[in-house]
């Protein structure tokens, strides 16, 4: 069956369903985008594409973006039991992502990086690691899409 999602307008043959991974890994990063006290357009945009980069369905497109409407913490709304090590790393590197949606990064953001990095638990050199792969994979892809296709 093909079906629209609610974001962006990409169809997929099947109706996908996020893990518990997945889901937690997105919660959180509507808490990372809430840390500055407000959500902004290229957030959104982040968020949307991670519902459609985990296959969410539908109810779980609509459930999630309900739950992004309203502010969250770090503290309070990252279920860090629930994150294994690789969860945390893969939610630290979309965050510095999510910091930089907007085409740069301000203090604001890179100080609630480094909360939400001592939060996960990681110290100063690992968190500087994966951010600054997650950051040099998104200037790789850039420049590609940039480059003239053969």
């Amino acid at each position: 069956m093909m079906w629209v999602d609610c974001v962006r307008g990409k169809v997929r043959a099947t109706k996908g369903s996020m893990n518990p991974s997945e889901r937690n890994i997105v919660k959180s990063l509507i808490a990372v985008a809430w840390a500055d006290g407000k959500l902004e357009d290229p957030e959104s945009g982040v968020i949307e594409g991670l519902l459609c980069g985990f296959d969410a369905s539908k109810a779980e497109e609509a459930e999630l973006l309900e739950y992004a409407r309203t502010p969250r913490t770090l503290e309070a709304d990252i279920p860090l039991d629930e994150l294994s090590e690789e969860d945390r790393e893969l939610l630290l590197a979309n965050a510095a992502l999510l910091a930089g949606a907007d085409g740069r990064q301000s203090s604001e953001e890179a100080t609630v990086l480094e909360q939400l990095s001592r939060l996960l638990g990681f110290d100063q050199e690992h968190a500087e690691a994966v951010i600054a792969s997650a950051q040099d994979g998104a200037l790789n892809l850039s420049s590609r899409s940039l480059e003239p296709s053969d």
